[in-house]
């Protein structure tokens, strides 16, 4: 009955340590939040695209940038799914986010197909398991019409076999670029392609300045399609204002620089600043003057 008893206990105390000894690795396997990749493909003035991605992992119950991942890139993939294009590494910035352009030694690749793969891969690391995303994008491009002074006319097309065929019913915004971004050409905040992959919109900013010619910059973009990514063309056009530069800055005025302001002012101003300084001044002399002539009552006493 002693013997029972005390293999019992040995059993019990051996599957409670095994379960202590567990505990650590469950708990570390809980704390290892995976890693979420994410692409976006940018295509600018219908060149070699380039792409940015971001990466994060849920911290605190909400997702945060992570910073200083490594993350290789590829030009589409082979039958196991794994890149066979290495378009380069990246290291995540602070906001979670890196960016590259397509190298040149790829666009033989680039111009083989009409659609792509872009695969982005992470190794494993002591906080993260290996990961791997891919997203495809068909390639595609904008054309300007600038014909019409008064309209802006934009052609989405899509590369298919070896011609580009117009897109139907793609989301198209039309602007104009300024400095701290883009400014809408009308009412309208987008325009969606007819069968001949065309939007329409009408010019109204007349009068909108320009350069010293007048030119102003039309952009047409798609903004975050599924097929097509993000796409851009820019082009010069001559239906802004003139810009003249001001040359009254130096003439006097009451919003001149310091040297320019109209002279009744500065007139005003010196005898403002005269007036209270000699008052002082004269005040100064004054209680000397008192201070010397008691000293010389002192004396005489």
């Amino acid at each position: 009955m002693k013997r029972q008893i005390i293999n019992i206990c040995i059993g019990a105390i051996f599957i409670l340590s095994s379960g202590l000894s567990a505990v650590p690795s469950m708990a570390q396997d809980k704390e290892k939040s995976p890693l979420k990749v994410s692409i976006s493909y940018y295509t600018s003035d219908n060149k070699l695209p380039y792409l940015i991605v971001n990466a994060k992992a849920k911290k605190d119950g909400k997702f945060q940038p992570v910073a200083g991942a490594e993350i290789k890139l590829y030009l589409d993939k082979d039958s196991t799914g794994k890149g066979i294009g290495l378009i380069g590494k990246v290291v995540t910035s602070e906001k979670g986010r890196a960016g590259t352009d397509i190298p040149p030694s790829l666009e033989k690749i680039w111009k083989s197909n009409s659609s792509h793969t872009f695969v982005a891969v992470t190794d494993k690391t002591k906080d993260y398991d290996e990961t791997s995303t891919d997203i495809t994008v068909a390639k595609s491009r904008i054309i300007i019409d600038t014909a019409d002074d008064k309209n802006v006319v934009a052609t989405v097309s899509e590369f298919k076999g070896n011609d580009w065929v117009p897109v139907k019913g793609v989301e198209v915004k039309l602007g104009i670029k300024r400095l701290c971004g883009d400014l809408q050409i009308g009412e309208e905040q987008s325009y969606t392609t007819d069968s001949l992959g065309k939007v329409k919109g009408e010019f109204k900013k007349t009068g909108i300045p320009g350069n010293k010619n007048g030119d102003i910059v039309l952009v047409a973009k798609v903004e975050d399609n599924d097929t097509y990514g993000s796409i851009r063309i820019e082009k010069t056009a001559p239906w802004g204002k003139r810009f003249l530069a001001d040359n009254d800055f130096f003439t006097r005025a009451l919003w001149g620089s310091q040297f320019h302001s109209p002279f009744w002012l500065v007139f005003m101003a010196y005898s403002i600043v005269i007036g209270v300084w000699g008052t002082i001044i004269y005040l100064i002399f004054l209680i000397l003057k008192i201070k010397k002539l008691g000293k010389q009552e002192e004396m005489l006493k």
